[in-house]
């Protein structure tokens, strides 16, 4: 599952990491305001409909934690947010570590989906530390920001929430397969081929796949050249009460997160 892909140049509409560059910039960023990135729509051209958003934005939320570019964004911003949650929330934590748990179950066992238990355990392991820590109350903010910043266990989080979409993909095949567009190309296929592999890029179907397999509430927020207002999109319609619920900022082909004003 570990494979490189070249990126995509930055475009004027792309953030990154300021004023480093993007291989230097850590995976996830420390929470801050929106001055960085005010700033570099204001150095950049033809960028009023940004900063005309950008507004309306900072007067809903608080701040943002600016996440990596590297492909893997949405995967990394998804589980440092349930996990910044189960920091002070024990119960968060253990119902996190038992989905996560299933999960392995149904990839490894006799007759499951066929994954080898040896191949998988290191990312899975990986995964369920930091919980076991919130679970035992023995994890702070800093320290979980220090394993996702951490290139082995950051990635290893990564690849297993990728199995974990991937996973909850082809168990539920037949709700997912009308999605795709490629004639011939099945559930599975499209799962190894766009899911598994590192610094593959998310699409609408791995959004909707990995909310529903982690149970969260998902609010996307686009700041992006669209006329009009700020737009958002909810994953899933519905309510999910006692689950997290997490922002995300959305720019043309990245995610970082945001915070809620309290």
């Amino acid at each position: 599952w570990i494979r490189g892909m070249a990126g995509a140049e930055p475009s004027q509409d792309d953030f990154g990491a300021i004023p480093q560059g993007e291989d230097e910039a850590p995976f996830v960023d420390e929470r801050s305001d929106f001055a960085r990135l005010e700033a570099f729509y204001v150095a950049g051209q033809e960028n009023d409909v940004f900063l005309r958003k950008l507004q309306e934005i900072k007067s809903r939320y608080a701040g943002m934690r600016c996440i990596r570019g590297d492909g893997n964004c949405f995967y990394r911003a998804i589980m440092f947010a349930i996990f910044e949650q189960a920091v002070t929330d024990a119960g968060l934590a253990k119902a996190t570590k038992k989905e996560l748990a299933d999960f392995f179950d149904a990839m490894t066992k006799e007759g499951g989906l066929g994954y080898q238990a040896d191949a998988v355990e290191m990312f899975y392991t990986d995964t369920i530390k930091p919980l076991e820590d919130a679970e035992g109350g023995r994890l702070t903010e800093e320290a979980l920001r220090g394993m996702f910043c951490e290139y082995a266990s950051s990635n290893a989080i990564v690849v297993y929430a990728r199995l974990v979409c991937s996973s909850y993909l082809q168990q539920e095949e037949d709700s997912f397969a009308p999605f795709l567009a490629i004639d011939g190309l099945t559930v599975k296929d499209f799962a190894h081929r766009e899911v598994e592999p590192l610094d593959t890029e998310v699409e609408h179907l791995q959004i909707l796949a990995l909310t529903q397999a982690l149970k969260v509430k998902l609010r996307i927020v686009y700041l992006d050249r669209s006329e009009g207002p700020v737009n958002t999109h909810e994953f899933p319609d519905e309510p999910l009460p006692e689950r997290p619920s997490i922002t995300m900022l959305y720019r043309p082909g990245h995610y970082d997160l945001l915070y809620p004003v309290a």
